[in-house]
Order: structure tokens, then C-alpha cells, then sequence
């Protein structure tokens, strides 16, 4: 009997991925990858940005298609369009946005990070020099550091 439930258990999976059901599939296996976050902290080192202060979003992306155009997307690319996605997909993204002037720190532990299933996790510093400065950190565990520098920026976890 535990045989049969497992055969048909394996059959049922093999079928919803070649049939590509996509809602059957996602409630058999959810889509997206599960934060395993307890805090992200945010820290501006002295002197960075050109002294000048630094805007950050922390981006959570729920559709796997939104969140495909978005990490495409330049930090000044974001900024110019974050409101207007911000309303035209109110369910799929979850922005945490701040201000951080030089030297200055902040750990974002309230939020409720651990366990949310997201398409991407996203940053992006609103830097004075052209470049990207985005990252994806949604595979990041336990604390999650973002260190912004004079130009650019890293995001690494400390472990749990």
C-alpha cells in the first residue's frame, strides 16, 4: 500500500511537469524561493555617495515575469519607475525604501522577512556615479549585511 501512494505520488509530479499546469503545479511545490532572512542591515561608509546622501530600496518580487523585467533594470531605471510599478503591480512587489546619509546605519529586523516566498529579492542604491548598483540577495541566509561604499556596494550574510 506505502508502495502504491508513492508510485502514484511520483506519477502525479511527473504529470503536472510535463503538462506545465502551472497553479496545480505551484500549490503541489510553490514558486519562488523562501527568504531564510532574520534581519538586513544597512550601512553607508563615511564619505560615500560623493558625501551626499544615498536612497535604497530593499525590493521583494512575487511574479516571476515582473521580476524578470525588473532585474534588467539600472538603479536609475528603477528609481524613475518605482512609483508607477509600485501601483500598476500592488500584490507583486513589496518595496522598503530608505535615506541613509554617510556613516549611517540601520538594521531592518521588524520586517517580517523569514519564510515569504519571493521570484527575486532586489537592492537598489541610488548611487551619484552611473553604474547598476543592484544586487540579488533573495539566496542570502540568516543576517543579511549590505555594505554601500564610495561607488558601489556588497550584500553578504553574516550566517545564523
Amino acid at each position: 500500500m506505502r508502495q502504491r501512494a508513492l508510485l502514484l505520488m511520483v506519477l502525479v509530479s511527473a504529470l503536472l511537469t510535463a503538462s506545465g499546469c502551472s497553479s496545480i503545479k505551484n500549490f503541489v511545490t510553490p514558486a519562488g524561493v523562501k527568504l531564510d532572512w532574520e534581519s538586513v542591515t544597512l550601512s553607508v561608509a563615511a564619505g560615500a555617495n560623493r558625501d551626499y546622501p544615498l536612497a535604497i530600496d530593499v525590493v521583494l518580487i512575487s511574479d516571476e515575469s515582473l521580476a524578470q523585467k525588473i532585474i534588467g533594470m539600472p538603479a536609475r531605471e528603477w528609481f524613475s519607475a518605482r512609483d508607477s510599478l509600485r501601483k500598476a503591480f500592488p500584490e507583486a512587489l513589496s518595496v522598503n525604501s530608505v535615506e541613509l546619509a554617510p556613516g549611517e546605519s540601520i538594521k531592518l529586523a521588524d520586517q517580517r522577512w523569514s519564510g515569504r516566498r519571493v521570484a527575486a529579492a532586489l537592492v537598489f542604491a541610488d548611487y551619484l556615479v552611473a553604474g547598476p548598483h543592484m544586487a540579488r540577495i533573495e539566496t542570502l541566509r540568516g543576517r543579511v549585511q549590505l555594505d554601500f561604499g564610495a561607488s558601489q556596494f556588497t550584500a553578504f550574510s553574516l550566517g545564523k
